[in-house]
């Protein structure tokens, strides 16, 4: 085999356009690797409000499991709000019929214990009823909106 002048030019330009070649595909294949990364990351990050919101309507207002619940517990923490009044009645009824000294000492804490829970209820229902986005919504329109720790006697109907 010879080799001519003019087959070594032209394996030469080969060679070099080969090499070119190579070049812009690794110039390629690394802007597209770039674009991927940072442009799904923007992507992302530029619609995160959107899938949040959606998100947040799919686990709250589009599940009935959840939307059950919130409205239920609404009614459940009224009742036991009514519940521990109702024991707080008791417990004072029976420290006006005067009975021995270790029972009204008994009598004093579960008043005081009593009192702190039916507190730690309204504050629940109340800090519930605030939840707009979420639970809050599924509030019964019949239920007050906020209960009043100063109430002596709870209404669960508005």
């Amino acid at each position: 085999m010879r080799l001519t002048r003019q087959g070594i030019k032209e394996g030469g330009a080969l060679a070099v356009g080969g090499v070119a070649l190579a070049a812009v595909a690794l110039i390629v294949a690394a802007a597209i690797a770039a674009m991927a990364i940072f442009g799904w990351g923007w992507f992302k990050r530029s619609t995160a409000e959107f899938r949040g919101t959606t998100e947040q309507r799919e686990r709250t207002v589009a599940d009935p499991d959840y939307r059950i619940t919130a409205y239920d517990r609404f009614f459940d923490l009224c009742a036991a709000v009514q519940s521990k009044e109702a024991t707080l009645a008791a417990l004072q009824d029976e420290l006006g019929t005067e009975p021995p000294t270790t029972r009204v000492t008994q009598i004093r804490a579960n008043l005081t214990a009593v009192t702190a829970a039916r507190a730690a209820d309204i504050n629940q229902y109340n800090a519930d009823a605030e939840k707009a986005g979420t639970a809050g919504q599924f509030r019964a329109s019949n239920l007050p909106y906020r209960l009043d720790i100063n109430d002596k006697e709870t209404q669960c109907t508005a």
